[in-house]
């Protein structure tokens, strides 16, 4: 039996992914447009939109300074919890595993506009300002189930016995943890970090809850210039993210196949 569907869904495919390529194919081209507006198919071919990005303040503090470094301090810390928290509902046994398990991956379940929303009360009626770190623990919320996935398909695929044959050779509990499993758990690991980046990277739904007036993310920043002043550098701003998270999803699919997530 072969991965391929059958040819008569070939057409639905092709119908699919038309649908999904076909509005990064017309972002990507607009952003190397020449004029002014967007026009597609573009009057001409220009890089002035990546120029007059990278010449924004604005634009280059939501990328660098917010985006980036929250996506990759969201992805540190939930492959941390989410490993930690995988161990534990893989491993031991105990009563109420199985709600703290969905407990820990109810997000996934919950519509982050109404995770974002609920967030944004709970902190209002602290007094917690928003800012990027409100913005940190919503991404980290949002960003730890698919940790958890992913550790979990490693460590329920990873025999026991190797564990226990470590120890058998005089290695302690954490040595044969440390030098056999968690080596073994690298893909899980590295592509849990890598979604858990491009949840925080690409959400916009918290962030406009959460990110506050001072520290907005690049998605919040294009959705701001699209209600207020639309021209192609908003295309180029784009075409940057989709290019950053289509290449980490190659990667990862390349490296270490996607069947972790499913």
């Amino acid at each position: 039996m072969t991965g391929r569907p059958p040819r008569f869904l070939w057409p639905f495919v092709v119908v699919v992914y038309v649908l999904l390529l076909a509005p990064l194919v017309v972002v990507i081209t607009v952003s190397f447009g020449s004029t002014s507006t967007f026009d597609f198919p573009p009057k001409g071919l220009s890089l002035k939109w990546y120029q007059a990005f990278f010449a924004s303040e604005m634009f280059v503090r939501s990328f660098f300074r917010v985006s980036q470094v929250i996506g990759l301090s969201t992805a540190l810390v939930a492959t941390l919890i989410g490993t930690l928290s995988a161990i534990g509902l893989v491993r031991l046994s105990f009563r109420g595993r199985r709600a703290i398990e969905t407990f820990f991956l109810s997000p996934l379940l919950v519509p982050h506009i109404l995770l974002g929303a609920a967030i944004y009360l709970y902190l209002a009626r602290l007094a917690w300002p928003t800012s990027s770190s409100t913005l940190l623990v919503g991404h980290i919320v949002i960003a730890t189930p698919y940790v958890i996935r992913c550790v979990t398909a490693g460590l329920v695929g990873m025999d026991p016995r190797l564990e226990e044959a470590a120890m058998s050779l005089g290695a302690t509990r954490p040595q044969a943890f440390f030098k056999v499993t968690l080596p073994l758990l690298r893909s899980s690991l590295v592509t849990g970090a890598v979604f858990a980046f491009i949840i925080s990277f690409s959400d916009i739904n918290l962030a406009l809850f959460l990110a506050g007036a001072n520290a907005p993310s690049l998605p919040v920043h294009i959705f701001s210039q699209i209600q207020f002043e639309a021209d192609p550098s908003i295309a180029a701003a784009s075409a940057l993210q989709i290019a950053i998270v289509g290449g980490l999803i190659l990667l990862v699919q390349r490296v270490f196949g996607l069947r972790l997530m499913v």
